[in-house]
């Protein structure tokens, strides 16, 4: 597959980032960065004590995995590793998926909420410690308590979204068409290939709602959210605003009423999106193949966050990449591995605190940053950082 050509820089990052600073001086940084203060007093404090309790122990045991982790490179076993741990884990998931199923679990009840990013974090984190694709990106300032939090008010924010749903009376609309939902779907077919029938036709649409998201100066405002992280680790894909959380609960309710497959594909289907998922973030250095021309993984996902947006603007997929094959907003280059410098271009100070991120896309201010005015890498700056990932 052809890369999208990079688009040529209009300024160097430096020019931009010191044009951007003394604007924002103006306004942000006045009247945003007071809202955020006050308002996010309870929120800051919060994230100060999960720090404390959680994220800097947490820390602490993982880079005791520092020393292996140095030992590991140019090893037989790390190539094995590189090369294992995502198939393995696909078939792990889909294993302990349908045992889940088969259980009568949900996980809906809170407890099993709070229990997945412990169970994802025990697995995950070592592996980031152990095989960093970026050692700049082990670890972050406030990010981790921040996407705890964003974890939890994901959750809410869904169940509210079931109340809208209900509000403009969209749930009649998915009962009255639920008969013909059971006629259509393939019950026939394996379960593992109804699992993924399902994530693929999901897919379709949250493609489509993924690329306005970037594309639609309003919505951008709102996904910018998550796009302001400057690492991926395993637990900040679930950084999102509530705009956007609703927005597609909303968008995707009429055509799965469509689909009805039955609750235990369902369940699998969520688990093993959790666990592609999983690879979209993660700070794993894995040699994936021909699975990153058929999952939203890796490389991938760290081109899509890129600052350059000629270069960001791409790979939209949830868990399927296929769709940006078909449409052609794919973007891989032969032979290089993505740099570790991300974020948004326009906007090198955006909030990073819960208060800040929930306030960010109502501040007049946010035109600044529109999704069509791009802080370019430079051609200077982007070989430096190709070279400086060689070393990693």
């Amino acid at each position: 597959m052809t890369a999208k050509p990079l688009s040529e820089s209009h300024a160097t990052s430096d020019e931009f980032h010191r044009s951007y600073n003394n604007r924002t001086l103006r306004g942000h940084s006045r009247f945003g960065w007071m809202l955020e203060k006050w308002i996010g007093i309870p929120f800051n404090l919060i994230e100060k004590l999960i720090s404390y309790l959680i994220v800097r122990p947490m820390n602490w045991l993982l880079r005791h995995l520092d020393g292996l982790s140095h030992k590991l490179e140019g090893t037989m076993l790390k190539t094995v590793l590189q090369h294992t741990i995502f198939p393995a884990t696909i078939a792990a998931g889909l294993v302990i998926g349908f045992a889940v199923a088969e259980s009568g679990a949900s996980l809906q009840s809170i407890a099993t909420l709070a229990l997945l990013p412990v169970v994802i974090g025990m697995y995950v984190a070592p592996l980031e410690r152990l095989l960093p694709y970026s050692r700049n990106w082990l670890e972050g300032g406030n990010d981790t308590s921040v996407d705890l939090m964003m974890f939890f008010s994901g959750a809410l924010w869904n169940g509210f979204s079931k109340y809208l749903l209900s509000v403009f009376l969209l749930v009649n609309l998915v009962e009255a068409m639920e008969p013909y939902g059971h006629g259509l779907w393939p019950s026939q077919l394996p379960g593992v290939v109804q699992v993924f029938l399902f994530i693929l036709i999901k897919d379709f649409f949250r493609y489509w709602y993924h690329r306005a998201l970037h594309e639609v100066p309003f919505l951008w405002r709102f996904h910018a959210a998550h796009h302001s992280v400057k690492r991926l680790y395993w637990l900040n894909g679930i950084r999102s605003h509530p705009v956007e959380v609703i927005g597609q609960a909303l968008l995707f309710a009429l055509p799965f009423a469509l689909l009805q497959p039955s609750a235990e594909i369902v369940m699998v289907a969520v688990l093993m999106q959790l666990t592609i998922g999983i690879f979209q973030h993660a700070n794993i250095d894995l040699k994936l193949g021909f699975w990153e021309y058929i999952f939203s993984i890796g490389d991938n996902h760290r081109y899509h966050h890129y600052p350059d947006k000629g270069v960001g603007d791409s790979n939209y997929g949830g868990e399927f990449i296929v769709y940006d094959i078909l449409f052609g907003t794919f973007h891989k280059v032969k032979g290089e591995r993505p740099h570790d410098n991300i974020g948004i271009g326009t906007a090198p100070n955006y909030p990073m605190t819960m208060a800040g991120l929930y306030i960010a896309p109502f501040l007049p201010d946010q035109k600044i940053w529109g999704p069509h005015q791009t802080a370019q890498v430079n051609s200077t700056d982007r070989a430096n950082k190709n070279n400086m990932l060689a070393d990693i």
